[in-house]
């Protein structure tokens, strides 16, 4: 039997749903469907192997689907078993265990729909290709979209790697630093920043590890390194959690105006485009040249089994929703290298780990 978290299943639950209801509702900000912007759904293709693409089409019939291999239909699906599949597969990932589980629901839709694996290759940033038809343009358009769920825990959008450590320096010599790494806890990287700020000179932004990841965050401005590393200061120094909670103490506190000479304006524009950004194809580990991987959008699956999704042609809702709905959270210090104070060229340095999640 296959075994999946919550998130994973629920990949293949969007892509069923979809088909049993031909159509993508588009969301507003608070992820609510706007009903009078959805999307008709003409098909929607899988290539779990590399060069067996399976395309799942909905336009022979309103009330099938028709599965194709190289152009061939190879079995038709009444749209009534698909949703009498969809709730059952529903019911298991809601009541499935935190870690990883099985489903027998969902096993025996793959079987139906000549599926072997529930998620698309990880070198892709999109989990789904679909053809809508685009009303804008009077044609039919394949968009890629990656999609997130809402039944398991905060999902990530921006995931914590050795390439999204921050460098903050101390030039005040009498820093005990073995005092400092002494400490412990569940808590300890937020306490270390928090007493080098109470008891010494405080810290700095010296730069970053990853030289791509920087060269990432200039392409949002030349800047937004600096911008975006005092945001991660903030919440390590216990600040705030939530993004736009964090850029309201900046504005608060003057780091705005007196250390950063912008306002809260220009950095919450920033901060939207460098979330989208990432939603939609920048990766830490790799150059980005402002190409999006996932060029249609965001699928959400809701807590209630509900879809919607944020298109490009409502991208300005989807900036609103990323920028209210994303929290900084603390990986794993050990994993990834972070949180302990060291010596660097005369200077006190301390790194500190990049990871934002959606809220719940």
């Amino acid at each position: 039997m296959i075994k999946a978290n919550k998130g994973e299943w629920s990949e293949f639950y969007a892509f069923i749903k979809i088909l049993s209801e031909g159509k993508l509702f588009a969301a507003d900000a608070s992820l609510e469907r706007i009903l009078d912007k959805s999307f008709d759904v003409m098909n929607i293709s899988r290539e779990e192997i590399k060069g067996n693409k399976i395309v799942y089409d909905l336009t022979t019939d309103k009330d099938t689907v028709s599965i194709c291999v190289k152009g061939v239909i190879v079995e038709v699906v009444e749209k009534s078993k698909l949703r009498e599949g969809v709730k059952k597969v529903f019911k298991e990932i809601k009541n499935g265990s935190t870690s990883s589980f099985s489903s027998s629901a969902a096993e025996e839709m793959m079987h139906i729909m000549h599926c072997q694996k529930i998620k698309s290759p990880n070198t892709k940033k999109e989990d789904l290709s679909v053809v809508i038809q685009d009303r804008i343009a009077s044609t039919d358009a394949e968009m890629g979209f990656s999609v997130k769920s809402m039944l398991g825990g905060s999902s990530t959008l921006l995931n914590a790697s050795s390439h999204t450590n921050f460098i903050f320096c101390s030039e005040d010599e009498t820093l005990d630093t073995p005092k400092i790494n002494k400490m412990s806890g569940s808590s300890k990287v937020k306490d270390r920043v928090e007493a080098i700020g109470y008891n010494y000179k405080g810290l700095s932004f010296a730069g970053l590890t990853s030289e791509k990841f920087k060269n990432n965050l200039e392409m949002i401005d030349s800047n937004f390194p600096e911008m975006l590393a005092e945001i991660v200061l903030a919440y390590y120094q216990g600040k705030a959690k939530s993004m736009d909670e964090l850029i309201s103490f900046l504005e608060t506190d003057g780091i705005l105006t007196k250390k950063l000479n912008t306002n809260k304006v220009v950095l919450r524009h920033k901060i939207k485009e460098f979330l989208v950004a990432i939603a939609l194809g920048m990766t830490p580990g790799h150059l980005w040249m402002g190409e999006t991987g996932a060029h249609g959008g965001y699928i959400i699956v809701k807590e209630d089994g509900d879809i919607v999704c944020y298109h490009l042609y409502n991208r300005d809702e989807f900036k609103e929703y990323l920028y209210h709905n994303t929290f900084l959270d603390t990986p794993s210090s050990g994993r990834h290298k972070f949180g302990i104070v060291y010596d660097e060229n005369g200077k006190k340095c301390i790194k500190l780990n990049l990871q934002i999640r959606f809220k719940k």
